[in-house]
């Protein structure tokens, strides 16, 4: 096991490389011209660094599931090794983001104090502030985030591997259906952000990892009677 385990990360880390340099590449260059646009035609303005990359994951997770999963069983890689390799990987390749999110922010946070930049903010889950300890302080929530993030990714994407895409679309509808319907309510919508707000770093961080080690539980079921071609 521990050597298609080993084998497994290999190829995720050869197969991903192009994917994560692609992206971050894309990110550092959207993030200077927003930055070129906020300094000479804005009065104000915000820069998400980590939304792109919490879509990122999600899109991410359901590639890996869908080009990955045919390819080991293929080879005779058994479930429960994809599985555990998948955790494996998505836990080192959050860190990689996480890293380079983190030294994103730091870096602009760096110019923007030596040019005497006031009118862009970042935006971060936890505070607006873009000092140190600042940054580091999120750098929890934001590693868990990602991590729900390619969990939810990996979980649809198995399940329109299973299912073809015609299921997961409808499954995936009722979910969203779901969670439409459950937050109908203004009061109810403005309720749960701001208890999310509240909470303390850590009971977040529990509370969305939960999520994502739930996401990746029930991946299990899918995956240990899935076969080796998608059905249509």
């Amino acid at each position: 096991m521990m050597k298609q385990i080993q084998a497994l990360l290999y190829f995720f880390a050869v197969d991903s490389r192009r994917t994560v340099t692609v992206f971050c590449s894309i990110l550092l260059f959207c993030i200077m011209v927003l930055s070129v646009l906020g300094v000479a035609v804005a009065d104000f303005m915000y820069i998400a660094i980590t939304a792109p990359a919490y879509i990122f994951m999600v899109i991410f997770g359901f590639r890996t599931i869908q080009e990955s999963l045919p390819f080991a069983i293929k080879r005779g890689v058994t479930r429960k090794s994809y599985h555990i390799a998948v955790g494996i990987f998505i836990l080192l390749i959050n860190f990689v983001m996480i890293a380079f999110l983190a030294g994103v922010q730091l870096l602009l946070n760096a110019v923007f104090q030596a040019a005497n930049i006031t009118n862009i903010r970042i935006i971060r889950p936890i505070g607006a502030s873009t000092e140190l300890k600042s940054i580091l302080y999120s750098l929890p929530l934001d590693y868990a985030i990602l991590l729900s993030a390619f969990a939810a990714g990996l979980l649809f994407g198995i399940i329109a591997y299973k299912f073809g895409f015609l299921g997961g679309a409808i499954l995936g509808g009722i979910a969203l259906i779901g969670i439409t319907v459950s937050l109908t309510s203004p009061e109810r919508l403005i309720d749960l952000i701001t208890w999310m707000q509240d909470l303390a770093v850590l009971p977040a961080f529990g509370l969305v990892c939960a999520i994502a080690i739930v996401s990746y539980v029930i991946s299990w079921i899918f995956i240990r009677t899935s076969i080796s071609q998608p059905t249509a």
